[in-house]
């Protein structure tokens, strides 16, 4: 089958969906499929991303809409990982998104959260499937012995700066530390908020790959603040190094993953609390965790499931 990915694969540091295209693209090629990015050869289906045209998403939904009338028996199939609900700001994302949806086969969203949320206010009656991200297994992995640190070190990790990620937490979590009242260490891998120099945490550039997982490794607890999350990559990594995860009330889509690896916060004192919890069940709970769940193989599996169902 040849199968057309509106957007292209882009090396360096970057968010869960193009981690999620290499990893799908490269799956496809291993299991006999061809991968193309323009209309150059007849499409049997065509893969969208994004319905935007941007520096990463390069056919916006018009070019697939002509195809379509063109081709009529073209396949299409739409995944969904973006909401007005998740920006501070709406930008007015959703009904191009209702648009694209009305073309495709299938929509298959990252999570069953944001599955139900546009289901319930769009009354949609459309085929429409989740799926949760994986990563990649051979990269993040949990290491062999649990770390012994001088300090209880807690990690988060964002590509995206934009407040909804958790920063408000991450900056209270800093002063708290800078006022005595928080004894941890607290890393923070990826770009910061803009408008603020945090103090006592510790930050490091947007990473990726074994340098990536290798920190999260030598880490106590995985932290993710964000707030109505569709469905990202983050905590996936986390946990898929071994890590109990503490995670926001009002998360999204990330708490139907971490709910049985973890702690849920809603106010400071729980967020303490779910800290020294984790912090004694860290061995349990790295023993629990489905590894071959969080895998880029099952997610990448049961996308290549759907492409062979339609």
């Amino acid at each position: 089958m040849r199968i057309l990915f509106t957007m292209r694969p882009q090396e360096g540091s970057c968010g869960g969906g193009m981690f999620f295209l290499k990893n799908m693209v490269k799956y496809l090629d291993e299991n006999g499929h061809e991968v193309v990015y323009d209309f150059s050869k007849k499409i049997d289906l065509i893969f969208i991303m994004d319905p935007r045209r941007n520096r990463t998403n390069h056919i916006p939904i018009e070019m697939i809409e002509r195809y379509k009338s063109e081709y009529p028996d073209v396949k299409i199939i739409h995944r969904v990982n973006e909401s007005d609900i998740k920006r501070p700001r709406p930008i007015g994302i959703e009904p191009l998104l209702i648009r694209t949806m009305r073309i495709a086969d299938v929509i298959v969203f990252v999570s069953k959260w944001l599955m139900e949320y546009f289901v319930g206010k769009y009354d949609l009656k459309l085929n429409t499937k989740y799926v949760i991200n994986g990563c990649d297994s051979d990269v993040f992995y949990p290491s062999k012995t649990v770390p012994k640190n001088d300090k209880l070190r807690i990690v988060t990790h964002h590509w995206s700066n934009n407040i909804m990620k958790g920063f408000r937490v991450y900056n209270f979590i800093d002063n708290l530390i800078g006022e005595g009242k928080l004894d941890i260490e607290f890393i923070y891998i990826g770009r910061y908020i803009d408008g603020y120099i945090p103090k006592n945490i510790k930050l490091i550039p947007p990473t990726t790959g074994k340098e990536l997982a290798d920190i999260l490794r030598d880490c106590d607890i995985y932290l993710t603040a964000t707030q109505n999350e569709p469905g990202a990559m983050h905590y996936v990594e986390g946990l898929s190094c071994g890590l109990p995860v503490l995670y926001a009330k009002g998360g999204g889509g990330v708490n139907e993953v971490c709910s049985k690896y973890g702690f849920e916060f809603d106010n400071v004192e729980n967020l303490i609390e779910g800290m020294t919890k984790l912090s004694k069940k860290k061995y349990e709970i790295r023993t629990k965790i489905d590894y071959k769940y969080l895998s880029s193989e099952r997610c990448c599996n049961e996308y290549l499931n759907i492409i062979n169902s339609i």
